[in-house]
C-alpha cells in the first residue's frame, strides 16, 4: 500500500463507523481536539515515535490517556492508530476525514493565507461571497505568512485565488514585458 493511501483509508474506515452512529460532527471535533494534543507536545510525540518503547506500552498509554475524554469511537479509533504503529499520520488522518465530512456535507474549505490577520467584516464579505459563488457552506481557517508583502491568497478546495501584492505586480511587469515600448526616434545614415 502507497504510503499516502494509509491515512485515507484509516479515515475512510472512521468515516463510516461515524455515519453510521450519526455522529459526524462531533468525531470530527474529538478526533480534532485528541489529535492536536497528540502531536502539540515533543515529549509525547518523541514516546509515541520511539522505536525503543514497547508497542504494547504506546498503545495502553494511549488508551489510557483518551479513555474517559473522548467518545468509545475516538478513544479505540486512536489506539488502534497507535497499536498498528501509524501515528506519524495522525495529522494526514484528520486531514482526510474532514475532506471527507466536507463532501458529505456539501461543504468546502477555505483556507485564508495573508500577512497580517483580515479584520472580522473582511472575513464576512470573502466567505458571504464564496459561499455564493460555490454555492455551499465553507470551514474556515486563516493561516499568516509573512512573505506576503500585501492582500491575501484564497484556497478553497482546489481553487486558488490570488489576490496578493506580489501576484498583481508579476502581472504589471508580464504586461510590461510583452507590450513593445519606443525608446525614442531612430535615425539611419
Amino acid at each position: 500500500m502507497s504510503l499516502s493511501k494509509i491515512p485515507k483509508v484509516y479515515a475512510s474506515a472512521l468515516l463510516e463507523l461515524a455515519t453510521e452512529a450519526n455522529s459526524l460532527e462531533s468525531v470530527e471535533q474529538e478526533l480534532n481536539e485528541v489529535i492536536s494534543a497528540f502531536t502539540s507536545d515533543e515529549a509525547i510525540k518523541h514516546y509515541f515515535l520511539s522505536p525503543v518503547v514497547d508497542p504494547i506500552a504506546k498503545e495502553k498509554t494511549a488508551h489510557k490517556a483518551i479513555s474517559g475524554k473522548a467518545s468509545d469511537l475516538v478513544a479505540n479509533f486512536i489506539t488502534l492508530v497507535v497499536k498498528k504503529n501509524r501515528y506519524i499520520y495522525l495529522a494526514d488522518i484528520l486531514e482526510a476525514f474532514r475532506e471527507g465530512v466536507d463532501k458529505l456535507k456539501n461543504r468546502s474549505s477555505l483556507k485564508i493565507v495573508s500577512k497580517e490577520e483580515l479584520s472580522a467584516s473582511q472575513k464576512e464579505r470573502i466567505i458571504s461571497y464564496l459561499s455564493k459563488q460555490f454555492n455551499r457552506e465553507l470551514r474556515v481557517s486563516e493561516v499568516l505568512d509573512p512573505a506576503i508583502m500585501g492582500g491575501f491568497k484564497l484556497y478553497v478546495d482546489d481553487y486558488l485565488i490570488d489576490a496578493s501584492i506580489r501576484y498583481k505586480l508579476a502581472n504589471i511587469e508580464e504586461a510590461l514585458l510583452q507590450k513593445k515600448i519606443p525608446v525614442g526616434a531612430m535615425y539611419e545614415n
